[in-house]
Formats: structure tokens, C-alpha cells, sequence
């Protein structure tokens, strides 16, 4: 028989502290939305990193559009 291999299938744990302000507005959203505080994170760390990602498309589109017109008043 072959050696079992063990697989993690529980999801990791990210503890984070959050003021009393931040924890009242988390409760808000929880009661709104209905949905869990892990999942009101979980879309909020979605939309994060969304942002982030097309702050960094932006930026590249911004760096070759300079390129592109430094090459054309050049020309």
C-alpha cells in the first residue's frame, strides 16, 4: 500500500485587531449584508487587492503612454 499523504483542508487564520469604531462599522455591515464578519473581510480584502491590481495596470498604461509621447515629440 502507499504512504498516506496528509492534506491541510482547513482554511489558514488571519487575526487582525481593529478599534471599537472599525468593530461598530463591521457589526453594520454584518447586519446590512447579512453576512459573517470573516466574510465582510474576506470581500474586503477582494476589493483591496482589485484596487491595488488595476492601480498597478493604470500605472503601467500611464509609463508606456509617457514613452510613447517622449518618442513622438522626438520624432
Amino acid at each position: 500500500m502507499g504512504k498516506s499523504v496528509y492534506v491541510n483542508t482547513k482554511p489558514t487564520v488571519i487575526s487582525v485587531r481593529v478599534t471599537d469604531e472599525q468593530m461598530e462599522e463591521v457589526k453594520r455591515l454584518m447586519e446590512k449584508m447579512k453576512m459573517s464578519a470573516s466574510d465582510i473581510m474576506r470581500e474586503a480584502f477582494f476589493q483591496f487587492a482589485d484596487k491595488v491590481e488595476r492601480a498597478g495596470r493604470l500605472d503601467a498604461i500611464r509609463t508606456a503612454a509617457m514613452k510613447y509621447g517622449e518618442a513622438r515629440r522626438r520624432a
